[in-house]
């Protein structure tokens, strides 16, 4: 199965006074390089969704040249218009889509969604937490189901991930447990949204679990 990996750089960085967040250096490497180097060995294509050509244009000087830039095409519509336009691009039947500011993403629990994806012919794969909460931008989703609910929820003006999932037939929600087989401290999962986060993170060092080690 061929894979995609899409990652949301448009997101504006608030909480990093006006710091575009793709471009904060942890451990002297940007926070999308990270993501980028943990999951450049799981995809066939990488693509990273951004707001406009300014950022491209430092983003194509920043990593690497075999990343594919695609551009929001809509405005108002948050990281639903990155999805969109990124899953518009893929070639893939299934894509990852995840923030660009989860640099301890962890390629075997990304390999683990991919197959269940593939095995079930699920519609999506999100990890859920206990609460019920999901990781929404930490799943992987099946082309074109996913833009048929995107198309239909901007029609409707709904700009909410969680409601496009609503529209999905065929959704495996993950439970937290089943990760923690692959990643014992779920940091996989960990983003950074303010200048405390990234100080925080600066000395966590990735743990990943052999392949012949995880539990599904």
């Amino acid at each position: 199965m061929q894979k995609t990996v899409l990652i949301l750089a448009g997101g504006k960085s608030q909480r990093f006074q006006s710091f575009d967040k793709c471009f904060i250096t942890l451990n002297n490497k940007p926070l999308i390089q990270h993501v980028i180097d943990n999951l450049s060995s799981v995809a066939d294509e990488i693509i990273v969704a951004v707001r406009d050509e300014q950022q491209g244009e430092q983003i194509r000087d920043a990593i690497p040249n075999n990343t594919v830039l695609v551009f929001d095409t809509l405005k108002g519509f948050g990281p639903l218009a990155g999805i969109l336009s990124g899953l518009e691009r893929a070639f893939s039947s299934y894509s990852l889509v995840i923030g660009c500011d989860m640099p301890f993403v962890n390629r075997y629990v990304v390999e683990f969604l991919f197959e269940v994806a593939e095995r079930g012919n699920y519609d999506a794969v999100v990890p859920r937490w206990e609460n019920g909460m999901v990781e929404q931008l930490h799943a992987v989703y099946k082309r074109e189901p996913m833009l048929a609910a995107i198309r239909d929820s901007i029609k409707k003006g709904d700009a909410k991930i969680l409601n496009v999932l609503s529209r999905l037939k065929n959704v495996n929600y993950i439970p937290m447990n089943t990760i923690r087989g692959i990643d014992t401290e779920l940091i996989t999962f960990r983003n950074i949204n303010t200048p405390e986060e990234l100080k925080n993170c600066a000395s966590l060092v990735e743990t990943e679990i052999p392949r012949d080690e995880r539990r599904k």
